[in-house]
């Protein structure tokens, strides 16, 4: 989900290559006249390069928009004896993304539609959050249209989040229907009882003694007994 303001921010970065080479500091660049395999479309100089056409063909700005980054073909770009670069295009990608998603999060609800805390996610260096304009949720990205069930279902019936449903103890949209992953129910059970501000401060008392986020949530053996293991860091 990528809307005008978050185009804005990422045109102010000025990516001129796909892969996070830095265009400026090419030594080839003026000598062949080379304009950069952004603005070339995947063609700088040398002809087609098949790391542009990738992105492009998975729609991506650069490649570290992609779930599978860093890839093998980047690496091997990257990391190659005569033309690499020793990994650097590698970190510029990774410091891109770690500033547009930082950008898309300034402000929002870290807390998710299903009840995810977006700031203790895995994800959350990559992904804006499913209420921003940069959402990259990698439970999104399993359906065609990119949308998780439980933010649409939420956002058809005007609820903030799931925690605010009527029949969220029986729901099985999305997060709910996944077998042996519990996390995302017992906290949005958790905010239905006690409220989003106790639910981050018991979130993170849990995460100072110990609980593996979303881990040990998930391995406790049903919702009921994830909401119990969050409860008992109420205090």
């Amino acid at each position: 989900m990528k809307d005008k303001s978050n185009a804005n921010q990422f045109e102010s970065y000025c990516v001129e290559s796909y892969c996070g080479l830095c265009c400026k500091e090419c030594a080839l660049r003026e000598a062949n006249g080379c304009r950069g395999c952004a603005a070339s479309k995947g063609k700088p100089y040398y002809g087609e390069c098949k790391l542009a056409q990738c992105a492009i063909s998975k729609n991506r700005r650069f490649c570290g928009e992609c779930g599978e980054f860093p890839c093998e073909m980047l690496k091997s770009y990257s990391y190659d004896a005569k033309n690499g670069d020793n990994g650097n295009r590698i970190e510029n990608c990774k410091k891109i993304k770690s500033a547009l998603v930082k950008e898309a999060r300034k402000n929002l609800d870290p807390i998710g539609v299903c009840g995810h805390h977006c700031d203790k996610c895995f994800m959350g260096q990559w992904c804006g959050g499913c209420r921003s304009d940069y959402n990259c949720c990698s439970f999104a990205t399993l359906f065609e249209d990119g949308i998780c069930p439980n933010v649409r279902c939420a956002g058809e019936k005007g609820l903030d989040g799931c925690y605010q449903c009527v029949d969220l103890e029986k729901c099985s949209v999305g997060f709910f229907g996944n077998e042996n992953q519990y996390a995302a129910k017992a906290t949005s059970m958790f905010i239905k009882k006690h409220g989003k501000s106790v639910y981050t401060f018991s979130l993170n008392n849990a995460i100072n003694s110990g609980l593996k986020y979303t881990e040990d949530l998930d391995n406790s053996g049903s919702v009921t007994k994830a909401l119990e293991l969050l409860e008992k860091h109420l205090t």
